[in-house]
């Protein structure tokens, strides 16, 4: 393995293209359009021995050419394409069909290609050979699943900036303040005549707590950005009969959970989400907490706690016409929301609504989302949203704290040990020093024929 001058590594030829893969990348099932990939070496070999262009055209880069496909025993109409190296999205030779979207269709073609010589892809092995060709970094090609996975405005547009390498510039930026100052230092070492320790312990701190203050401000975007990637989770809890469900279907905007004059009819959590400014709110009805009469609302009550528990918000239900409060533990921020002010006086704490003709409703959306962000967020810059990079940069910021303590006070042995910690940390967030184990978990989270 080697590394690439923009931060990103490259692996020997022998490794990424010693197989052609295929695979699916459209979703399975009925569709208008189904698209089979292949990458490697062979990918425009096996395609041209399938696919005949019509009225004598041929095939050329980056231009989708109309014809006939005969293999696996089907003929089809399809459009092919294909990507010669390194321009490509796996920097590989690679070829797409854009087949009609039958599922037997696709079964056929993808076995024909393996009978030709083609070998199934794995989970994310398309992106997988991106990153080690060099085309990305690890943390882009996570950004890439985000983006697949991503179901509100917040997520995509955060999702879309890892992608195209704004929080990836961030911490190159860091990881090349610090390795200056290890060259620097490393120098200071090899040439103990030149006298140049003490002038660049002065020189260099001011660099290293330039770098310490970018970190730590990158660090602070993970409690937003983390809501973004994984949404905001609500808990609607509150006695029977407050009109808990009757407030998770208003929220919605359509009947999900079934909702009766009877008490305790709800028994089990029901999970549905909904976008709002952006942003992603899951909510989570939960049985009303009373002290349970059978097994199964025990059972019931015991989820509801739970819900509470693990919550970002709880909104606390309170029927105005039969004010009993549920008591509530949790550590999350708590909104007291009084319901069926149409046909109680209102309360003068809260928010007061109305789940059944929607009165107060979009106010207490925005308040959701006041305590959820705090602010209007940009979620188009430089933000950590990745869990495995908000953990490495913590550790890498430990380390450089140690290294500029000993800057002036020790020799630069001693601060060097920090700064390589700091290194080795971020540089696991790029995957520029990532071992196999790191790289193989974060593909095995990707879907097939990406």
């Amino acid at each position: 393995m080697r590394g690439a001058g923009n931060g990103r590594v490259t692996f020997p030829v022998s490794i990424y293209m010693a197989k052609t893969i295929v695979a699916l990348s459209t979703p399975s099932g009925l569709g208008a359009i189904s698209i089979v990939r292949l990458s490697g070496d062979r990918s425009i070999e096996l395609l041209k021995r399938a696919f005949k262009p019509l009225g004598g055209s041929e095939l050329q880069a980056n231009m989708l050419t109309l014809g006939n496909i005969e293999l696996g025993g089907i003929h089809d109409r399809v459009m092919a394409v294909i990507f010669p190296a390194p321009r490509s999205y796996t920097g590989e030779d690679m070829a797409e069909v854009h087949c009609h979207g039958s599922p037997e269709i696709v079964v056929r073609l993808i076995r024909g290609f393996i009978s030709l010589g083609a070998s199934p892809a794995e989970a994310g092995e398309f992106t997988k050979r991106a990153f080690l060709n060099g085309k990305i970094s690890l943390d882009e090609a996570e950004a890439v699943s985000d983006l697949i996975n991503a179901r509100s405005q917040a997520q995509i547009n955060a999702a879309y900036s890892a992608a195209v390498g704004r929080a990836h510039e961030a911490v190159k930026r860091i990881y090349d303040d610090i390795l200056s100052v290890v060259a620097a230092l490393e120098a200071a070492i090899d040439y103990p005549e030149e006298d140049i320790e003490e002038e660049t312990a002065e020189r260099v701190l001011g660099r290293l707590e330039g770098a310490r203050e970018a970190l730590r401000a990158l660090i602070e975007t993970y409690g937003q950005g983390e809501k973004v990637r994984s949404g905001i989770k609500v808990a609607i809890v509150g006695a029977p009969n407050a009109g808990k469900s009757s407030l998770l279907n208003r929220l919605l905007g359509r009947d999900r959970a079934i909702v009766s004059a009877e008490a305790g009819t709800t028994r089990d959590t029901i999970e549905e989400s909904y976008e709002y400014r952006g942003m992603l709110f899951t909510l989570v009805d939960t049985a009303g907490l009373r002290k349970a009469t059978d097994e199964a609302e025990i059972e019931g009550v015991k989820r509801s706690e739970a819900a509470a528990k693990q919550a970002d918000i709880v909104l606390r239900i309170t029927d105005l016409s039969d004010p009993i409060s549920a008591d509530v533990r949790t550590d999350a921020p708590v909104i007291e929301v009084y319901n069926k002010s149409d046909i109680a006086n209102p309360h003068s704490g809260g928010i007061n609504i109305s789940a059944l003709t929607g009165e107060g409703v979009d106010a207490l959306k925005e308040e959701m989302y006041r305590v959820a962000v705090g602010a209007n967020i940009e979620t188009g810059g430089a933000m950590l949203t990745n869990a495995r990079h908000y953990g490495l940069a913590v550790s890498a910021l430990s380390e450089l704290d140690l290294g500029i303590s000993d800057v002036g006070l020790h020799s630069a042995d001693c601060t060097l040990v920090g700064l390589h910690g700091a290194l080795r940390y971020l540089g696991e967030i790029t995957g520029s020093n990532a071992t196999e184990d790191v790289i193989g978990e974060v593909f095995s989270k990707f879907c097939v024929g990406k």
